[in-house]
């Protein structure tokens, strides 16, 4: 008797346990809902991969840094171009191109530094915002790494050291 007692009041407080929990199961969905949400939240954001606060300034920082070297690539070309017609105009290639020629470099860009060769001529430019350099070379002597001649090859500060 004294057991069968024991497990009457076991069950009994059971029972008003689950008797309370849906009765206030109703009460509880709103707090239980936004629990559930957040640890949902949670579980997506650890399974995906981390995202860092500076990732818009990276970002913005390699745009920048492309967008510089697109602006010596572009100087540059207007470079050969104007370098090709002042030698078809004089005879020969200058290390100092007249305004009428070529009006200088983008904002930014430092340069060009013309180097005149037996067979042609070299030249570099760099840019205030990245430590990559861009060079183009024109006649028979003159190549920088595998570029055509006319084309502009850009490279970084590392290897810009090692050419020279």
């Amino acid at each position: 008797m004294q057991r069968s007692g024991a497990v009457a009041i076991v069950l009994t407080a059971l029972g008003a346990s689950l008797g309370g929990v849906l009765l206030y199961r109703d009460r509880l969905s709103p707090e239980l809902q936004q629990y559930r949400s957040g640890l949902a939240e949670q579980t997506r954001e650890l399974s995906g991969e981390p995202e860092s606060v500076s990732d818009g300034a990276v970002a913005q920082r390699y745009k920048a840094r492309r967008a510089a070297v697109e602006a010596m690539i572009a100087d540059l070309r207007r470079l050969v171009a104007a370098e090709s017609t002042l030698t078809v105009d004089s005879g020969y290639p200058r290390n100092n191109i007249p305004p009428h020629y070529w009006t200088g470099p983008s904002r930014g860009n430092v340069g060009p530094f013309i180097t005149l060769t037996r067979n042609g001529w070299w030249a570099t430019m760099s840019n205030t915002l990245t430590g990559i350099h861009c060079a183009v070379a024109v006649g028979g002597d003159t190549t920088f790494a595998s570029a055509q001649q006319g084309e502009p090859w850009c490279f970084g500060e590392n290897d810009w050291r090692g050419a020279r």
